[in-house]
């Protein structure tokens, strides 16, 4: 788990704003190694001033620790005396940072290092100047609570000596009738609110409750009571209590023990409070280390200098809070009369049970405990993002209501208003109502001469325009679509007639799980295996370390790291992974800088090209192999076409970028490889991966053994979750979405094609185009394909018109024009992206953002950029492209 996970999950929450800043002292380091990276100024000369500030940071860390000790031997010099014998150092190291100027004591301003172009110091004075503010700060809080929480254990201390007759007139008393002391008022500025409703709530029990007064009664009514309750088996499960439960002592006793309880989780979370400030000064000094090649981390942090005098991390301190907490575990045991084992148990449950239910919903989202009781205690259901609201808004829906002019009865029944949902007036609604009545319309009106074409184009209206339009979810219009197959009766027999509703149905739903359907499970497989066991990323991490300084070449890397990546675990996933590779990069840049800009985009469009250059890139192209199989067309075939053509692609895309954007003015550290020998578990992935895609590509020579790429899909999946290597939450994981949107367009050509629709339309489209050559043809639908795959889906541009192509293709003259027009259209489907919204790595680009949520894109830049890419891209299909497919699928 990562530190900043650490720190967020085991903090107080009342606490956090005193525990070690993380996350301000990383973007501290990253704009130190910013400032650090640019010695050269704009002019291209060298800032011999900043240069040698840095390369002093050595020495630097040598003054500052010999000024640390210089002051421990000398605290008469200018330090503060606590009145306990003690010195504080802190003011004495805050004025080592303070400069004169003017003959005036200016305190060194931190934001002033990040800001100008020239510094007298060094990163590394800045940071550890940062670092005595945060220690300072940690140790002023934790003295003020110590304080407390030991008043506190003083006063129980001297509660339980009273309790036990062994206190002295000097000891604090515990009243019968009261108890309050200050130190116990004070915790509750340490402790979380009260919870009536839970057991375990913050704060002194002692300070929050009276003991019973006891009122004199009759003590015929004290036996007449004892002997109506005096059955023990009767009182076993039941709340009230018997006369004897009342009496003082054994309320004191409830209370003590409450009240030990409480402090033991304050003690121990106190404890925790050292623990983790200690770690985060490790953590954040190695980082500084890596970041800057320093060594404040050995130098001052693991030698103690840092922390000596500083009163919090002193081992005596951490000694005493240790003695203290034993000395509540001892006092509870005696208190219980229980053994200590027992009692530390049950101790710790007691505080395991407070991080669950009073800390933050951190916990309980990890634990699952948060999504339960929700589910649990109300009827909510997640709204469209996802999220549950709360339960009034989930049991009474949000109405429209029209008065009438007068009461309109009707038997029992009477209606002095209309009240329609406001679900009926939203944007989708409107957008549903629409597509309705269009769909009504094409079924009213004759189309067709045939009455089964005639409902199958309604049909593919009715659907293509839900998936333009997304009035309803992309899988979910998938979904309906055998159902409306069913309906709509557009299913013929062998003899032609109209399929029955029952022949209809198993007819379709058996089409919608094929062949093309478990390569797309494989592919998902093999991306699962790749990612979850850092196979692609340690890859990749080399492949970028060839890339050197120049950000050009930086660029090119990257985006061929991206191309490469999604080739084999989709261009879904690899943008992803990609930017996560280059964020040590990205967070020594401005949000605003061209070359920030220039990385970001240049993975998305390298993304989307990459989308085309292996079948199982991406959706569409698992979808056309289907189509391109009784061509004979396999994966060497596939690879023959689609990578020079998509490589040719990426490389105008880059020279693209590099124009557009000025990025020669920024100076780069090499990139760092992640060296991480492979385990046997990383190789066996490797070969399993390796030894699919070889039988996918030899599979025509083995056609006999396998039958399908569907059959030789199975075997990464026995392979990998049989192992166990990937698991169920694996599997879970897939982004089924997809698959039901492929099974649906498989369905969809399905019914096209047997209702005769397909050979109709192709046929009116191959009399309008067969005297143009096939070139002229290509360039037409490729044009058609790239619009629709800008505005819509991809996978829904190739689901429409690529069984289209391969009718038209098939009544063109040449036994080469169908392949070529469809695998032709396949790859322009992957080169509309022109728009934020054209595909899966678009969206995740737009999404970037840098460490404070300003985002690295706008619409405007996809629009500048990505449109005149989208049209490099269809030149390289249409000219490099055509030549190969034309010299392979010889007529």
């Amino acid at each position: 788990m990562k530190f900043s996970h650490s720190l967020k999950y085991n903090a107080v929450p009342e606490w956090q704003e005193h525990y070690l800043n993380y996350s301000q002292l990383k973007r501290l380091i990253y704009s130190l190694q910013a400032q650090d990276l640019h010695v050269v100024d704009e002019g291209g000369r060298v800032d011999t001033e900043r240069l040698s500030a840095v390369k002093g940071s050595t020495k630097a860390l040598q003054k500052f620790k010999d000024k640390l000790r210089s002051k421990n031997k000398k605290p008469g010099l200018g330090a503060s005396d606590d009145g306990d014998g003690d010195v504080n150092v802190e003011t004495l190291e805050l004025d080592d940072f303070k400069s004169k100027k003017n003959g005036k004591l200016t305190e060194f301003d931190h934001r002033s290092s990040l800001s100008s172009d020239r510094t007298l110091f060094s990163p590394q004075d800045t940071f550890l100047c940062k670092l005595i503010d945060e220690r300072a700060k940690i140790d002023d809080f934790y003295k003020k609570l110590e304080a407390q929480l030991y008043g506190r254990f003083n006063t129980l201390v001297a509660d339980l000596l009273k309790l036990n007759g062994g206190g002295t007139g000097r000891r604090p008393s515990l009243a019968s009738d009261q108890v309050t002391t200050r130190d116990e008022n004070e915790s509750f500025e340490i402790g979380s609110k009260a919870n009536p409703r839970n057991p375990h709530r913050r704060g002194s029990a002692l300070s929050r409750r009276n003991t019973l007064a006891l009122e004199p009664e009759d003590e015929d009514d004290e036996e007449e009571y004892d002997e109506e309750y005096d059955d023990d088996h009767a009182r076993e499960n039941t709340a009230l209590l018997n006369y004897s439960d009342f009496n003082v002592k054994s309320q004191k006793r409830a209370i003590l023990r409450k009240n030990l309880i409480d402090l033991y989780v304050d003690l121990v979370q106190l404890k925790s409070f050292i623990e983790l400030n200690r770690i985060g000064f490790l953590k954040i000094a190695k980082k500084f280390d890596k970041t800057l090649n320093c060594n404040v981390k050995h130098e001052l942090i693991e030698s103690g200098e840092f922390f000596r005098d500083t009163y919090v991390f002193q081992t005596q301190t951490f000694e005493t809070l240790d003695a203290k907490i034993n000395q509540v575990i001892a006092s509870y045991e005696s208190l219980t009369n229980g053994d200590l084992a027992t009692c530390k148990e049950e101790l710790r449950s007691y505080l395991r049970d407070f991080i669950v239910w009073e800390r933050n919903t951190v916990w309980k989202d990890m634990l699952g405990l948060e999504s339960h009781s929700n589910t649990f205690a109300s009827v909510g259901r997640p709204d469209a993002n996802g999220d549950i609201a709360n339960l009034e808004n989930n049991t009474h829906l949000e109405y429209k209501i029209w008065k009438l002019p007068k009461p309109v009865k009707l038997g029992p029944l009477t209606w002095t208003s209309v009240k329609i949902p406001e679900l009926f007036f939203t944007l989708k609604a409107l957008k549903l109502y629409i597509i309705i009545a269009a769909t009504i319309i094409l079924m009213a009106v004759p189309t067709f001469n045939d009455p089964v074409q005639h409902r199958c184009m309604a049909l593919v209206a009715c659907v293509a325009f839900l998936w333009a339009s997304e009035a309803l979810p992309l899988f979910v219009t998938a979904l309906l679509v055998p159902l409306l197959v069913v309906l709509f009766k557009v299913l013929k027999t062998s003899e032609g007639g109209v399929m029955d509703a029952s022949d209809a149905s198993q007819w379709i739903l058996a089409k919608m799980w094929s062949s093309t359907i478990m390569v797309l499970l494989a592919g998902f497989t093999l991306a699962a295996a790749l990612s979850k066991y850092n196979v692609a990323k340690v890859l990749a991490s080399y492949l970028l370390t060839v890339a050197g300084t120049k950000p050009r070449n930086v660029l090119l890397m990257v985006m061929g790291v991206c191309f490469f990546l999604s080739m084999w675990i989709s261009n879904v996933a690899a943008p992803v992974l990609t930017y996560s590779l280059i964020q040590p990069v990205l967070k020594t840049l401005d949000f605003k800088a061209p070359f920030a800009k220039s990385l970001v985009l240049g993975v998305a469009l390298a993304a989307n090209v990459g989308g085309m250059a292996s079948p199982i890139a991406s959706p569409q192209n698992i979808i056309a192999m289907d189509y391109l199989k009784p061509y004979n067309v396999g994966w060497g075939q596939f690879f023959a076409i689609a990578l020079p053509s998509s490589l040719f692609a990426m490389l105008t895309i880059w020279g693209l970028l590099v124009l557009t954007f000025k990025t020669d003015n920024v100076t780069l550290k090499k990139y760092t490889p992640i060296k991480e020998k492979f385990t046997l578990k990383q190789i066996y992935v490797i070969v399993v991966c390796l030894a699919t895609i070889i039988l996918w590509c030899v599979l025509s020579k083995m056609e006999n053994v396998f039958g399908s790429s569907g059959q030789i899909a199975v075997i990464p999946l026995v392979l990998f979750f049989g192992t166990g290597l990937l698991s169920t939450q694996d599997i879970n994981n897939f982004p089924w979405s997809i698959v039901i949107l492929a099974m649906g367009g498989i369905a969809l050509g399905g019914a096209v094609q047997s209702s005769g629709l397909l050979a109709t339309i192709a046929g009116a489209l191959q009399r309008r185009v067969m005297d143009f050559p096939l070139y002229a043809v290509l360039i037409i639908f490729g044009i058609v394909m790239l619009v629709v795959g800008t505005f819509v889906s991809h996978t829904v541009s190739a689901i429409i018109i690529i069984p289209l192509m391969q009718e038209v293709g098939d009544k063109l003259p040449g036994a080469n024009s169908a392949p070529i027009l469809v695998f032709g259209c396949t790859l322009l489907a992957s080169c509309g992206m022109g728009l934020a919204s054209s595909g899966f790595p678009n969206v995740t680009a737009i999404s970037m953002t840098d460490e404070v949520g300003n985002r690295y894109l706008s619409v405007n830049t996809f629009i500048t950029r990505g449109v005149p890419a989208s049209f490099l891209a269809f030149l390289c299909v249409i000219t490099l492209g055509f030549g190969i497919m034309n010299s392979m699928f010889k007529a």
